[in-house]
């Protein structure tokens, strides 16, 4: 008989969250210092840590909307992972149980992109450091502004606050 490893439930969401609030936090911070390769890294890191506490929580829907046993499986054992290849699809299934992160996954992938490849054409959208910016900050607030809609019972004000001040602080100096 298999037996897990660990069981995922609120603990687990809880230091999704908090891990999601801090990649923000230490993403703008590396932007700051001039580091926006690595930024947009712990950007794209921050969605993955939201993704996997959205998928934890809607667990049993998602399930009830998956194709097939081993979709059900997939769910139930390694979704809560969320592979960087599986995001895409994780996220049309969340939005079919009305949660629409699309458009932010979209662009966290983007962010992917950049930190591995710069400006580099045909590996890379990005040909200005002003649009990684742009993306950079809509991923922050859209990620923040799912986190307090859905999350905000493990919210921590303090990195909240920072990351609010942080994101003016960039916008004044860009």
């Amino acid at each position: 008989m298999e037996k897990d490893l660990y069981k995922v439930g609120e603990e687990y969401v809880e230091a999704r969250i908090i891990e999601c609030l801090s990649d923000l936090l230490l993403s703008l911070t590396l932007w700051k210092e001039g580091y926006t390769r690595n930024s947009a890294g712990k950007a794209f890191s921050a969605v993955k840590a939201l993704m996997s506490a959205l998928v934890v929580v809607n667990e049993d829907k998602l399930i009830s909307i998956a194709k097939d046993k081993e979709e059900k499986e997939w769910i139930k054992k390694k979704a809560h992972i969320v592979p960087t290849h599986s995001m895409y699809a994780l996220a049309q299934m969340l939005r079919k149980i009305g949660i629409d992160i699309l458009n932010l996954v979209r662009i966290a992938l983007d962010l992917h992109d950049y930190q591995y490849n710069g400006f580099e054409p045909d590996f890379s959208r990005y040909t200005r450091k002003d649009d990684v910016f742009t993306d950079l900050i809509t991923v922050i607030k859209e990620t923040k502004n799912i986190i307090h809609t859905y999350f905000s019972k493990y919210e921590v004000k303090e990195i909240s606050e920072k990351i609010d001040g942080l994101i003016r602080e960039l916008i004044e100096g860009h």
